[in-house]
């Protein structure tokens, strides 16, 4: 990931470099990659991400 790209949600999809980036080293480049977010985007990967927790405590309910 270069300082010159874009940092938004969509331009992930645009380069899939940048994920295989984050992928490699998520510690740095995941965090730094959300914290260059414009605050509405962090919005939007923090309620996806509290979707994921809710359904993921859901189905593991049922299982077990």
């Amino acid at each position: 990931m270069d300082n010159k790209s874009k940092t938004s949600i969509k331009n992930l999809v645009d380069e899939p470099s940048q994920i295989k980036d984050i992928m490699n080293d998520p510690a740095e480049k995941g965090i730094n990659f959300y914290q260059k977010l414009p605050s509405k985007q962090k919005q939007y990967l923090l309620f996806a991400a509290a979707a994921g927790l809710v359904g993921y405590g859901i189905y593991v309910g049922q299982k077990g």
